[in-house]
């Protein structure tokens, strides 16, 4: 497989914005400590309320520092052959040196493509168990058994049995599933990453500034999220360092008085 790494700011931008739209009330959530609301309507932006399945969901994909220097997100499909490459040979090395140690804050963007046909299934899945706290023991479990419930009839009833073996209820996963709780979530993910021109998986974006396409290698992410970590430090100040000020105007000279005439 030859793996492309290109700047693509342009085409980042508009995914960029719907997905910051998208994670606006995961937002809300953490700036509460994830305390869930005391009401359950819609706030008067149209946001879903911060308790409900949708924004629990939501905030589940998302994992990492608040404070990271450096956010990446990963539209992919966990279906896609290449995604459960990056998987197998990056997640796991670059979250324990990146994502655990605050310095990367990452995104989960589902974009099932048309021809996995248990793609848009799994995302509800991940979503739904998500929505109970365990999005991303999902994540992992759908990839390391991706070979188990691929193209499998069944894939549905094996989905609802992880969830089980994670600890997540299984009423409440099962009414996530069914009803379609969370596939408004993943229809828009679909369309913001359709709208930026994302037409493979996994698609990287790191910082609104790069886009690396396909199961990039960690040396090769590594790099780039250390250009963008070393690009954050040298524009922050040091510690202590005073504040810059401008310096005072000059005084202006009066000009000098005219003598007094004679008469």
């Amino acid at each position: 497989m030859k793996l492309s790494f290109v700047r693509r700011a342009g085409l980042a931008a508009p995914l960029l914005a719907g997905a910051a739209a998208l994670l606006m009330s995961a937002a809300a959530c953490a700036q509460q400590g994830g305390a869930p609301a005391a009401s359950s309507s819609a706030d008067a932006r149209g946001m879903p309320p911060l308790d409900s399945v949708l924004a629990r969901a939501s905030n589940s994909r998302q994992h990492g520092s608040a404070y990271a220097k450096v956010t990446l997100y990963e539209v992919s499909d966990f279906q896609c052959p290449f995604c459960k490459m990056f998987y197998d040979s990056t997640y796991a090395r670059f979250d324990s040196a990146y994502v655990k140690t605050g310095k990367v804050r990452m995104v989960f963007i589902n974009f099932p493509l048309p021809m996995h046909n248990q793609a848009f299934a799994a995302s509800k899945a991940a979503l739904c168990t998500g929505a109970q706290g365990k999005f991303w023991e999902m994540h992992d479990r759908l990839f390391e058994r991706q070979r188990e419930w691929r193209d499998q009839p069944d894939a549905a009833q094996r989905f609802a049995r992880y969830a089980a073996e994670l600890g997540v209820d299984s009423a409440q996963f099962r009414d996530c599933v069914q009803n379609d709780r969370v596939s408004p979530l993943v229809v828009n993910d679909i369309m913001q990453a359709s709208g930026a021109q994302v037409n493979s998986t996994p698609t990287l974006i790191l910082n609104r500034e790069k886009i690396l396409n396909g199961a990039v290698p960690y040396a090769e992410l590594a790099r780039e999220v250390d250009a963008l970590l070393a690009a954050a430090e040298r524009a922050t100040p040091p510690a202590g360092a005073p504040p810059a000020t401008t310096p005072p105007a000059a005084p202006r000279s009066s000009p000098p008085a005219a003598p007094p005439a004679r008469p």
